[in-house]
């Protein structure tokens, strides 16, 4: 169980591989995210700002690739 007490945790966004998208190369904060319930699927729960903001890059990268 985690020490943290903070009543209010950022919300992570997971890549196709299961992995924290703003810190995709460590397993533990993948893990740590899942256990502790801060890690979801649900793009409109995400509330990490990096996390956003890679999710956002990602709907554009796809767009402007079908586009072309």
């Amino acid at each position: 169980m985690s020490r943290d007490t903070r009543p209010k945790r950022d919300r992570h966004a997971l890549n196709d591989d299961g992995m924290v998208l703003c810190n995709p190369r460590d397993r533990e904060a993948a893990h740590r995210a899942e256990m502790e319930g801060i890690a979801t699927e649900n793009r409109a729960e995400v509330t990490c700002r990096t996390c956003r903001d890679l999710l956002h890059q990602q709907d554009r990268d796809r767009r402007d690739r079908g586009a072309g």
